[in-house]
């Protein structure tokens, strides 16, 4: 009998705040972690869930969220998580519990293990490309900087191929207060271009090729090669896609592949 008593005091607690006929009692949790995703992040198809209870380990369920919207739970079966946020997930998992007297007061924690429904893509010259969940509001700037910035090889700027099927967009990455700005939508891809260069030949005191920046001047151009020669003249020549450009002035802007010529001067 002694023993007998015993067991009971040991499978009590276990029957605590479970199922059955025996009266479920409040817990109190400990605080909640901070939360690993932004909190207007929206469930999608295929985004892999974790939900925790506290004090019902044999309760916790890592699962996917299936075509229909749904995640499959102990004991409440299909529960539909599309378009909600991990809160507001926690809160109707907890009502459900409560509401069908399995548990009293339940505190539930859902976080999000894996992101699949809203990803963008990274492409070009990065050093770590590839998908990148959004789970928190994401710029286009931020969103290179997370893919570990632009490699030396890369030019500084990105090509933006929306997802919702509009034309592509050249986004300069020195257009902090505009368009690098840009908050990014699910789908969206990300292409970092190869290095731009311009061209400087001619009297330069070194003449070759240079890293293209936006709003560079000739002027600025030629300083980058060296500066002109003494036998300089002071008229420039510039070829863009094999044409000669007339017109331009040494405090023009340069372009892209453009190339200076520095004419010899005419004695």
């Amino acid at each position: 009998m002694r023993d007998l008593i015993a067991a009971m005091y040991l499978v009590a607690p276990l029957a605590l705040g479970t199922i059955g006929s025996v009266q479920a009692q409040p817990v109190t949790a400990p605080p909640m972690a901070a939360p690993r995703v932004a909190s207007d992040y929206l469930l999608g198809p295929n985004d892999e869930v974790e939900v925790k209870i506290f004090g019902q380990p044999d309760m916790a369920v890592k699962t996917r969220i299936k075509a229909d919207g749904t995640v499959n739970l102990v004991l409440l079966g299909p529960v539909q998580a599309l378009g909600k946020t991990t809160g507001d997930l926690s809160r109707e998992i907890a009502r459900a519990y409560e509401a069908g007297g399995y548990l009293v007061k339940p505190s539930v924690n859902v976080d999000v293990t894996s992101f699949i429904s809203k990803t963008v893509t990274v492409l070009g010259d990065v050093p770590s490309s590839g998908n990148y969940p959004l789970d928190r509001p994401y710029t286009v700037a931020s969103m290179i900087a997370l893919a570990g910035g632009i490699k030396d090889s890369g030019a500084n700027a990105v090509i933006l191929t929306p997802a919702g099927g509009g034309a592509p967009a050249r986004i300069s990455l020195n257009d902090m207060s505009g368009a690098a700005t840009r908050r990014l939508e699910p789908g969206d891809v990300l292409f970092v271009p190869p290095q731009e260069r311009f061209f400087v030949y001619g009297q330069v005191n070194q003449p070759g090729g240079y890293k293209y920046q936006p709003g560079m001047t000739y002027r600025q151009a030629m300083a980058q090669a060296g500066g002109p020669t003494l036998a300089a003249s002071s008229k420039i020549e510039v070829r863009r896609e094999g044409k000669r450009v007339e017109g331009l002035k040494l405090d023009d802007v340069v372009q892209p592949e453009d190339v200076l010529v520095i004419k010899e001067k005419l004695f």
